[in-house]
């Protein structure tokens, strides 16, 4: 088991590069955009839609590392008072809402991808399918379920306790 979750955190590691590697490309779409329309005065074809495409993949390809690193945000006004064992259950059931969250989610945004598909939905410069940006949004989410999932287990076999914060929030 912890040689299969060694492997899926370098996973989502990969993927928190590759978010920050689209996140260089939309800037690098920005940047060019901005001085091709106001230095040579002609617009960056499709320069638009890469940016609304990756601020999208951004965020889908970010979600399972910030889930592993426990990044999501909690508010701790009543667990910093709950004892160990009580503050494991409730990180954990926390942690499996989250997964059933994201699972749901992913299902849904799969069956919009679909009938976007169905319809052969696509961008109006690039036509790109947008039914494939959903559904490749919708893997993403199922990978974050899985870090949620694995969240889950690690909390409940004692391994990655969350303690208590001295703010209230962590």
């Amino acid at each position: 088991m912890h040689r299969l979750v060694a492997v899926f955190d370098r996973f989502c590691l990969a993927l928190g590069w590759l978010s920050g590697l689209i996140a260089a490309f939309v800037m690098t779409v920005t940047f060019v955009g901005v001085v091709m329309r106001y230095g040579l005065r002609s617009p960056l074809m499709g320069g638009f839609e890469m940016i609304e495409i990756g601020m999208g993949l951004i965020v889908f390809t970010a979600l399972p590392l910030m889930v592993r690193r426990y990044g999501n945000i909690s508010v701790t006004v009543l667990s910093d008072t709950f004892s160990p064992g009580l503050r494991r259950i409730c990180t954990a059931i926390g942690q499996l809402l989250g997964a059933v969250l994201m699972s749901f989610i992913c299902w849904r945004v799969w069956l919009q991808g679909e009938r976007l598909l169905t319809y052969n939905e696509v961008t109006m410069e690039l036509r790109v399918p947008k039914g494939l940006i959903a559904q490749g949004m919708s893997v993403l989410l199922a990978v974050t379920a899985l870090a949620f999932l694995f969240c889950v287990i690690e909390v409940l076999r004692g391994k990655n306790d969350i303690p208590p914060s001295k703010t209230g929030m962590q």
